[in-house]
């Protein structure tokens, strides 16, 4: 039988491996093909073991008991131990921020015996199971523990996982080709796949990304059977591609998407809640929204931290975003004592479609006040790297970053790494107070959906206060493939490449 090649465009080219290491989506993409996780979120948002074979709460709700499935194998043919586990977990909580707040209730991790590992609990916390299968990176992958043992905050040098498919090193290629093959001893669960649970079926032998910046080159591509899938072409190109028999669409995240505008709270004039907040009265949401999707069928403007239509969605304290006043920005510089001739780094990849439009909306409104911005371009896997820079903007540093997070992620104050304000342990940008830590770890411990809410609000408002991030926006998106491509699932988030088919 001849062996079947997937090939792939994805919306950006990855350059780091560590999951642990980057918030990207093309680097969770990559994660989801070569790890596995304990829990798996299904397309109805419900916890499925993944990895698990049985879990066990005590009486107290105090103590999870895992048992893993038969069968679980490493990339390099060892077997998969609970020791495992809980190394990968250990390494997962110091770096995440859903895993930093469940490590204030934990009281320890323990291993069991080969196959069964525990996690107890000084009370009950109910977030267990929902943070184990988030798909919000940073996420709980498993791996050996040889590997996980690597600090944190440190690169890890091998790739090994035991997920559906193998990462080709030798064959990997930045800014060109990653090649990923079928990891003839995974064992897939019994279940049919629905979204990041179930069983994760490698119908193709070969995988492979095709980095293809031009949106012509990939159309072109498309169409001429070079590739199979495309993932995010340009909405004007969609006539072209519906007109096209051979050819189909789909909204692979039906939540939608949301564009941000991250600050650097370390170094001036973002280390000033002043200055931060100033960005929101100059934020248009609807000029950023024409920008990157330039279809209102497709787009809405959003003033919550939280994704417009799901529950959490709250406008509490973000009437700037209602109601922009860029008089009011300048007013707000000013009282930060910034010195207006001063040049403001925006790190612009013009590479990527949706942070390089944002960039041009920012500075031109930035501009538009009297602002000194240095606009400095590059692709979007140099960004990811030089936004992990503390170092202030003459030595490669920087002040404002734009991206985008699937709107699944950004719909609760905890799954997403995004709310964090963890100080130099949270996200890039390192915004830092305690109050929206506490108040994360409150929304966790809360009962009931309007409990919950209520929290939420609190978190929007003090979010404001602080200026922690402004949110630009939500839409959706669609990918593209090849009629001789099957099985494509739904995920409300990144597109996974098991139950994937193609046909001769």
């Amino acid at each position: 039988m001849a062996e079947t090649t997937l090939r792939f465009v994805p919306h950006a080219d990855l350059q780091a491996l560590d999951p642990m290491g980057s918030t990207a989506d093309i680097v969770k993409m990559h994660g989801f093909l070569i790890y596995d996780t304990l829990y798996g979120l299904d397309e109805t948002f419900v916890p499925q073991p993944q990895m698990v074979k049985e879990m066990v709460l005590s009486q107290d709700r105090k103590t999870y008991r895992f048992t893993l499935r038969d069968g679980l194998k490493w990339h390099d043919g060892q077997p998969v131990k609970a020791e495992d586990c809980v190394a990968s977990l250990k390494r997962w909580a110091a770096r995440d921020a859903a895993g930093q707040l469940m490590n204030r209730v934990l009281s320890e991790m323990k291993v069991v015996d080969d196959k069964t590992f525990e996690l107890v609990f000084k009370e009950p916390y109910g977030l267990v199971l929902e943070s184990l299968s988030k798909v919000a990176s940073n996420i709980p992958f498993m791996m050996p523990k040889r590997i996980a043992e690597t600090d944190p905050f440190k690169e890890i040098e091998e790739y090994v996982g035991s997920g559906p498919y193998r990462f080709v090193k030798e064959a990997w290629v930045p800014g060109n080709k990653v090649v990923y093959e079928k990891f003839a001893d995974y064992v897939p669960r019994s279940e049919p796949a629905s979204a990041f649970a179930g069983g994760k079926i490698a119908n193709a032998d070969r995988i492979e990304w095709l980095v293809i910046r031009d949106q012509q080159t990939a159309l072109s591509a498309l169409l001429g059977g070079e590739v199979d899938v495309w993932e995010n072409p340009s909405l004007d190109l969609l006539p072209v591609l519906q007109a096209t028999p051979s050819i189909k669409t789909e909204t692979v995240n039906k939540t939608g998407r949301q564009a941000l505008l991250f600050f650097n709270h370390v170094i001036p004039p973002f280390d000033n809640p002043k200055a931060r907040q100033a960005m929101f009265w100059l934020t248009n949401q609807t000029a950023y929204l024409q920008a990157i999707n330039g279809n209102p069928d497709f787009f809405r403007t959003c003033a919550s931290f939280f994704i417009c239509g799901t529950p959490m969605e709250t406008d509490a304290g973000l009437d700037a975003l209602k109601a922009p006043n860029p008089e009011k920005a300048k007013e707000l510089f000013k009282e930060a004592g910034w010195d207006f001739s001063r040049p403001i780094v925006i790190l612009d990849p013009t590479d990527e479609s949706v942070a390089h439009p944002a960039t041009v909306v920012t500075v031109q409104a930035m501009r538009d006040i009297g602002l000194n911005v240095d606009v400095q371009a590059m692709d979007w896997a140099t960004v990811l790297k030089r936004r992990n820079s503390k170092e202030q903007t003459s030595n490669g540093g920087w002040n404002l970053v734009h991206s985008s997070v699937g709107g699944q992620v950004v719909s609760t104050p905890v799954w997403s790494i995004t709310y964090s304000a963890a100080c130099e342990k949270g996200i890039f940008g390192w915004p830092c107070d305690q109050q929206l830590e506490d108040l994360r770890l409150k929304w966790a411990m809360a009962e009931g959906v309007e409990a919950k809410k209520a929290v939420a609000a609190e978190y929007s408002t003090r979010g404001f206060e602080t200026g922690h991030h402004v949110p630009l926006g939500q839409w959706t998106t669609y990918l593209a493939h090849s009629d001789k491509v099957s099985g494509l699932l739904s995920t409300n988030d990144v597109p996974v490449f098991w139950n994937l088919k193609k046909a001769d």
